[in-house]
């Protein structure tokens, strides 16, 4: 069965990827300036593949696999250095991306690619892929044979439906032994207490009315407000 994979469109195709061994990254966010810009520069073939992936990202951000293959490429063969020393302050400067977010993207890119490769071999029945980067980021922590079990388990609960997520993480957190909690409104302890006074004024003023109504005085009255005030914790 033919798939497409998502953010791939047609057009003049993105430079082949050279093997270049993965730099170190850290997964911390960039503050302050950038450092003073790179001194080394780039032959015509580098300044021309820089451009070719450039064009890509310039293009639409929107399409993560191939901004995801541009800035893998960029980083890896380091075609940031004329300008900048470190490919996160390229990403800051350059483009307004945190260098979380564009590792979120070189590895979304990594995994769908691994994704596609296999399903193509892996008859499951439906074949899908994820289609934006927030439902690759919870698979990318897993080893890659992990990565292709979680999703085929994700195709198969949301058969005919759409794939959020949410289901993507729900499986990941079972696979890894861990229930995924989702944030619950809590009652607040004050709201608690100042409906506890109420229930008790209701009760204490409700006994009160049941009295004689002759008793009702104006001082009874003032009595009755007062308790209230107490009850509150009301300042006179």
């Amino acid at each position: 069965m033919k798939k497409s994979i998502p953010g791939k469109k047609k057009g003049k195709a993105l430079p082949a990827e050279p093997t270049v061994a993965r730099e170190q990254t850290s997964e911390a966010g960039v503050t302050g300036q950038a450092e003073p810009k790179g001194e080394a520069a780039l032959n015509d073939v580098e300044e021309l593949r820089l451009k070719q992936f450039e064009d890509v990202i310039e293009q639409g951000l929107g399409g993560f696999m191939l901004a995801g293959k541009a800035l893998k490429a960029i980083r890896d063969e380091k075609l940031y250095r004329a300008a900048f020393n470190k490919f996160e302050d390229y990403c800051r400067e350059r483009w307004g991306l945190c260098d979380k977010y564009a590792y979120h993207l070189i590895d979304a890119y990594t995994v769908v690619k691994h994704l596609d490769r296999e399903l193509e071999t892996s008859p499951i029945g439906e074949i899908r892929l994820p289609t934006n980067e927030s439902q690759v980021r919870p698979l990318t922590p897993l080893e890659p044979a992990q990565q292709l079990k979680a999703w085929k388990q994700v195709l198969k609960g949301c058969k005919g439906k759409p794939i959020t997520a949410v289901e993507v993480e729900a499986v990941v957190a079972k696979m890894r032994g861990k229930t995924l909690t989702t944030k619950t409104t809590k009652p607040n302890a004050a709201l608690k207490k100042a409906n506890s006074k109420l229930t008790k004024i209701g009760k204490w003023v409700s006994e009160t009315l049941d009295e004689d109504e002759s008793d009702l005085t104006v001082p009874m009255l003032k009595k009755v407000l007062k308790k209230i005030r107490t009850l509150l914790g009301a300042k006179k």
